[in-house]
């Protein structure tokens, strides 16, 4: 038992370090906003989730965000959110992190998707709140651009998400079940 506690935790740990390196790696995805940019780190928590659940996949997601506190602490509240919002609900429909419960593949996919839509319309709404604490946007000004900016970046960030989680997650899958079985 200690055994494959102790293996959770590393992996646990290797998921976050992975995050947390990868969130390093920007990609403008959206030519109308070149200041908004896409990290795969999303997807690095989402994996953890689908693998072990919610709660340790939000921990991942979290701790992998902190250290962004002293340089971009806006950035960090809005990607702890974005990325809890995909996470929570896609492993909880997936049923991931429940002893003896087998994850679908079908079942993984609904719960991407459907985190995908919470995370898109969690952070068009934070945005209205976030965005003028930290710039001379006003609230009215940040509404006026969901439709034009914030929802069609989101909605392209999250699409990428689903795609690779939904090419990854059984691979993923496979190897963190060797592992924890060794």
């Amino acid at each position: 038992m200690n055994a494959t506690r102790n293996r959770r935790i590393a992996l646990t740990a290797l998921f976050t370090a992975a995050s947390l390196v990868v969130s390093f790696v920007q990609i403008p995805i959206f030519p109308a906003a070149p200041w908004l940019k896409f990290d795969p780190s999303g997807l690095v928590c989402l994996l953890a989730a689908l693998c072990f659940g919610p709660k340790l996949g939000a921990a991942v997601a979290i701790i992998s965000w902190l250290p962004r506190i002293f340089w971009d602490p806006w950035g960090m509240v809005m990607g702890m959110l974005s990325t809890s919002a995909i996470i929570i609900p896609a492993s909880i429909i997936a049923g991931s992190g429940k002893k003896d419960a087998s994850v679908s593949y079908a079942r993984a996919l609904v719960g991407m998707i459907v985190g995908a839509v919470i995370s898109v319309a969690a952070t068009c709404v934070m945005n209205i709140v976030i965005t003028p604490l930290y710039t001379a946007v006003s609230p009215a000004d940040v509404i006026a651009m969901i439709v034009p900016i914030l929802l069609p970046f989101n909605a392209l960030k999250m699409l990428i998400t689903v795609v690779a989680g939904a090419v990854l997650v059984r691979p993923v899958q496979a190897l963190v079940g060797a592992i924890d079985a060794a």
